[in-house]
C-alpha cells in the first residue's frame, strides 16, 4: 500500500508585485541623481556649444574616461524601468480586462527603457572612434545624440503616460496623478520638437524631470494601495 503525502506548496513568499513597484521608485531616483552628476562632472568637459567644433572635440576627448563612466551609469539607471513594467502590466490588467492598456504601456515602457541607454552606447562608439584618431569635429557633433534620442523617447513616453492615466481613470483613483499626466503629455510633445528646434531643449529637459517625478509618485501611490 503506497503512502500518500500532502503536496508541497512551492509558491514563493516573495511579493513580486511590491518588488516590481519599488523599481518605479528606484528608476526616477537614479535618473535624477545621474543627471545631476553628469551635469556637474561630465558635461562641462565639452565646454560651450558655441565653441569651435575642433576645440570642443579635443576637450571631450580629454574627458573620454568620464564620458564612458557616465554613459555606463546612464545605461544602468535607464534600464531599471524594465523592473517596473511588471507592476504596470498587473495594475493595468486589473483596471482594463481587455489587456489593451497593459499591452500599450509595456510596449511603450520597453522602448523608453532602451532608447536613451542606446544613445549612451552610440556615444561610446564615437568616443572610441575619436580615441583611435577619428575626426574631432564629427566627434563633437555626435554629442547631440543624447538630446535627440531623448526627443525621440518622448513619443513612447506619451503612450506610456496615456495608458496609465486611462487605467487610473478606469479605477476612478488618483485624480491628481491623472491631471499631472495630461499636463506632462502636452509639455512632452512640445519638447519633442527639439529635433527640429534646439531652443526647445529646456522644455524637453523639464518634461523629462516632470516624468521622473510623476513616475515616482505613481509607484508610491501603488505601494500604498497594495
Amino acid at each position: 500500500m503506497t503512502a500518500l503525502t500532502a503536496p508541497t506548496d512551492t509558491r514563493s513568499t516573495l511579493d513580486v508585485e511590491r518588488l516590481s513597484t519599488r523599481f518605479g521608485l528606484a528608476f526616477p531616483l537614479s535618473q535624477v541623481v545621474v543627471m545631476i552628476v553628469m551635469a556637474l562632472l561630465v558635461l562641462p568637459n565639452a565646454g560651450s556649444p558655441d565653441d569651435p567644433p575642433l576645440e570642443r572635440g579635443a576637450r571631450m576627448l580629454e574627458g573620454a574616461s568620464a564620458y564612458k563612466i557616465g554613459n555606463f551609469v546612464f545605461m544602468i539607471a535607464g534600464t531599471l524601468l524594465l523592473g517596473f513594467l511588471g507592476a504596470v502590466h498587473l495594475r493595468l490588467r486589473r483596471a482594463d480586462g481587455t489587456g489593451v492598456l497593459a499591452t500599450v504601456a509595456v510596449a511603450a515602457g520597453t522602448l523608453l527603457a532602451l532608447i536613451w541607454p542606446l544613445a549612451a552606447v552610440l556615444h561610446d562608439v564615437t568616443v572610441e572612434a575619436a580615441s583611435a584618431g577619428g575626426d574631432l569635429a564629427t566627434f563633437a557633433g555626435w554629442d547631440a545624440v543624447a538630446p535627440f534620442s531623448l526627443s525621440f523617447s518622448v513619443l513612447p513616453r506619451v503612450f506610456f503616460i496615456g495608458a496609465v492615466v486611462l487605467g487610473l481613470r478606469a479605477e476612478n483613483v488618483a485624480p491628481g496623478l491623472r491631471r499631472m499626466g495630461l499636463v506632462l503629455i502636452a509639455i512632452s510633445l512640445v519638447g519633442s520638437a527639439t529635433l527640429v528646434a534646439g531652443g526647445l531643449f529646456p522644455v524637453l529637459a523639464l518634461s523629462t524631470l516632470g516624468f521622473d517625478l510623476w513616475l515616482g509618485a505613481l509607484a508610491w501611490h501603488w505601494l500604498r494601495r497594495a
